[in-house]
């Protein structure tokens, strides 16, 4: 699981193009686990099994304790 402290083995930021658009669910947000979910279960419908998809539900369940130890973190609507 990536962390900005610690970029796990999928972490995309190294490898984005200059000029490539991405996008950031952060743990605050309490809709980010449900979504990494729906991502990565519509990801194993298409491509099948594999570690990445494993990384990113470990990262929906860290997300989720993240938000019980830091209940004063408040999603805010510009992130």
């Amino acid at each position: 699981m990536s962390t900005k402290l610690n970029p796990g083995p999928y972490d995309c930021y190294a490898k984005l193009a200059d000029d490539e658009p991405y996008f950031v669910l952060r743990a605050k947000d309490p809709m980010a686990p449900v979504l990494i979910r729906l991502w990565a279960e519509a990801r194993r419908v298409q491509y099948g099994d594999y570690a990445k998809l494993d990384e990113a539900l470990h990262c929906a369940a860290e997300m989720e304790r993240w938000r019980i130890a830091h209940p004063e973190a408040k999603p805010s609507v510009l992130g």
